[in-house]
């Protein structure tokens, strides 16, 4: 059964805003898609959770969305105001159909001004091989 992906959220990346190389960073968030993704979302159960928590890993909320090669457990989700820190990615099966982000709520929520509006990244130089 296919689950309906009828939330909105924002994949975020972590990363040095700082104008001059050498200068103290400014950390920032910057979306890595441009607007936003459709989700499925929702909480863990408590067996879910309890089983979690016996690995010392606390998950409290699943996100679903449709496969990008992009996400990592080291970017953030945006979900209703709140910034949430995906811990786990599950790829389910290794199909690039859907992708599983297991998540916890941020403690500390970033400030408005470090947050950023989403802007292309430069492709990297390819690495010419010797």
């Amino acid at each position: 059964m296919r689950k309906l992906k009828d939330k909105k959220v924002t994949i975020y990346r972590e990363e040095d805003i700082s104008a001059t190389p050498g200068s103290k960073p400014i950390i920032g968030y910057t979306p890595i898609h441009p607007g936003t993704l459709w989700a499925y979302v929702r909480q863990l159960s408590a067996k879910e959770y309890f089983a979690r928590s016996t690995e010392l890993q606390t998950e409290d909320i699943i996100f679903t969305v449709n496969y990008r090669p992009d996400i990592t457990a080291k970017n953030s989700i945006s979900y209703k105001g709140a910034f949430y820190n995906i811990t786990r990615v599950d790829t389910f099966e290794g199909y690039k159909d859907d992708l599983h982000l297991y998540a916890t709520i941020r403690q500390n929520q970033p400030k408005p001004e470090e947050i950023f509006k989403y802007r292309k990244r430069k492709p990297r130089p390819k690495q010419s091989e010797a």
